[in-house]
């Protein structure tokens, strides 16, 4: 029995020393969805009438740091305006392929049970699944489809894990705002000629040369938990 003892207490001390033991992080396995929570109506326009609400696909990526897509009060980046103005992730892809590696990032285009890109309507969704280790944090962005240059990101990296290394799981709505990436002057929503069902090709409305911020442009725009919903499940 001594001999027992004096083997398990020999094996606890070299696990409790060993860096490789004590350093190891925990990981899981997250699958995000993002849904249109809209009213099958539409969202009011500045004229009384009613708009279809759109979700354009969108990007992202997985890292420890706060953000890497935007930085509040900044000039946005040529993959930010692209994602912002048209919808269009892959610009975000290129650009940041070198800076994290394909594992850690992405884009989320087709919605769920469609096999084309497509931004989704009332009703549909979009879904990802990416594993993570502690310590790590989601970001990504998504444009909100009848705008000039409006997306919907956290004001900084969803944390994936709590200070005891437990996966995230739940509905993260909250965490989500409306940014105006300050690249196109905004007209109003679900009315402007150069928002994307109405404009004639990408990148077409007028230059504004402004920064990222919250948007507050004196049109009304609907609470986000009213359209959207975003909720991650660990695995």
């Amino acid at each position: 029995m001594a001999v027992l003892l004096a083997t398990l207490f020999a094996g606890a001390a070299i696990a409790a020393t060993n860096p490789d033991h004590r350093n190891k992080k925990k990981n899981a396995t997250f699958t995000v969805r993002v849904e249109n929570v809209a009213d099958n109506d539409g969202v009011a326009a500045q004229d009384g009438s009613k708009y279809p609400f759109a979700l354009s696909p969108g990007f992202y990526v997985i890292s420890e740091k706060e953000s890497m897509l935007f930085s509040a009060g900044k000039k946005a980046s040529s993959a930010l305006e692209s994602q912002a103005e048209d919808g269009n992730p892959d610009l975000f892809a290129d650009t940041l392929l070198g800076k994290v590696g394909r594992a850690q990032l992405g884009e989320f285009k087709n919605p769920v049970g469609a096999e084309k890109p497509s931004p989704i309507f009332s009703g549909g969704a979009f879904e990802f699944t990416f594993s993570a280790t502690a310590g790590s944090k989601l970001n990504l962005a998504f444009m909100y489809g009848q705008s000039n240059d409006l997306f919907y990101a956290p004001n900084s990296g969803v944390e994936l894990f709590d200070k005891d290394g437990n996966p995230l799981n739940g509905d993260v709505t909250e965490l989500f705002k409306l940014w105006d990436a300050g690249t196109e002057v905004n007209q109003a929503p679900g009315l402007g000629a150069d928002q994307g069902p109405r404009q004639k090709g990408p990148n077409m409305g007028a230059a504004e040369k402004g920064v990222v911020r919250l948007v507050s442009d004196g049109f009304s725009y609907p609470e986000t938990k009213s359209v959207l919903r975003v909720t991650i499940t660990a695995q």
